[in-house]
């Protein structure tokens, strides 16, 4: 069998792309140089827009993930939460989405080789096991440091400033059908459920010096509830930050997922984005029309993008942060149209005036709410 696709990287979102070119009819190989099950840091939460695409292919995963209603924002006793506009997410083992992945492809007639690293690729040819691979399109899903976008002569992605994100996951019954978000002047903690007894806790952080059981102690609320839960998997840690490419797709080359630039990882997009991403670059493959997936890309990653950069400069002063909160408490809709906006079910357009200008006065109010007001 002679590919039409050889996908480079075997991860949920290189699974995804070879998945989404086999839909259409189009023979794929993925090629991966390590062996399942292969792990990584990550918040291990796909939003809505994600969980479409995961039906979309097949795969249902209730039974062996969690669907949460929304997302809580909380700090010093203020908190507020929404529910999404539409569907919902899932909480998920990135181990546990992997094989899912895998399963399906198998069914699906994707052909995948583990353990073989790619040493060289050019147009129309992957060179790995010592012998030449033809094919018409080379996908890129390896990642942040990917070779395949060096190797075809990618611009290299411009950088915000990174932070690091560590994940570790407890023996505990979550608490709440939302994840939330706990802020701070260090950084923030994001608590997400993946099965009825244990939950994953990501921090995201600029204390590269603290290790993880410090770092929890930082967030007193996430710190009591853990008090007594015993850890069921090493701490893990990467950098995040946002990074942005000119161009993820050329003659025969295309990049998706981390390979094709990052958001940072408080925006809980990152899956979601490779996902949609992969279906994208699929039909722009099969229509021969690679522009269409440059467009997409640029669309796909708009929202995301600009929310993480509004997040993070609110999340540099406390001040900001209480007075948001404040406004979010006493116009809750508001936070409900945010999200909306964020995973892409709404537009800018759809907020209502009244309420955000309600909201704006909130942030300004003196003293208008005590501590432990909750929405």
């Amino acid at each position: 069998m002679t590919p039409d696709v050889v996908v480079v990287g075997g991860g949920p979102v290189g699974l995804a792309a070879g998945l989404a070119a086999r839909q259409r009819g189009l023979e794929v190989l993925v090629v991966e140089r390590e062996i399942p099950p292969i792990d990584k840091p990550c918040g291990e939460g796909v939003m809505p827009e994600g969980v479409s695409v995961l039906n979309k292919f097949g795969i249902n995963p209730i039974g062996r993930a969690v669907a949460f209603r929304g997302i809580r924002f909380t700090e010093d006793g203020l908190a507020v939460e929404a529910a999404f506009t539409a569907g919902h997410g899932l909480g998920i083992r990135r181990t546990r989405l992997h094989q899912l992945l895998i399963d399906r492809a198998e069914e699906a007639g994707v052909a995948m080789r583990w353990g073989e690293p790619v040493t060289r690729i050019g147009r129309g040819r992957v060179e790995l096991g010592g012998r030449s691979v033809a094919c018409r399109w080379v996908i890129g899903a390896d990642g942040r440091g990917s070779r395949v976008r060096r190797w075809a002569r990618f611009r290299e992605p411009s950088s915000a400033p990174r932070r690091i994100g560590l994940r570790q996951h407890f023996r505990v019954a979550p608490w709440s059908d939302f994840v939330e978000v706990h802020w701070n002047d260090h950084g923030q903690a994001v608590v997400t459920p993946v099965s009825s007894g244990e939950i994953c806790v990501s921090i995201l952080t600029n204390q590269a010096r603290l290790r993880m059981a410090q770092l929890v102690e930082l967030f007193p609320e996430i710190s009591r509830r853990l008090e007594g839960a015993v850890p069921s998997s090493q701490a893990r840690g990467a950098l995040c930050g946002t990074s942005a490419m000119r161009s993820v797709v050329g003659d025969g080359f295309a990049l998706v997922g981390d390979a094709a630039g990052t958001v940072d990882a408080l925006t809980g997009e990152g899956l979601s984005l490779g996902l949609r991403e992969a279906v994208a670059l699929a039909d722009a493959i099969a229509q021969d029309k690679p522009g269409r997936y440059q467009a997409a890309h640029r669309r796909i990653r708009r929202m995301p993008r600009a929310m993480a950069r509004l997040m993070l400069s609110i999340g540099e002063r406390r001040s900001l942060r209480r007075r948001v909160l404040r406004g979010l408490i006493s116009q809750s809709q508001i936070f409900a149209y945010m999200l909306g906006v964020h995973i892409g079910t709404l537009s800018a357009r759809e907020v209502p005036l009244g309420a955000f200008a309600g909201f704006v006065r909130a942030m300004f109010a003196r003293d208008a709410f005590e501590d432990g007001d909750v929405v």
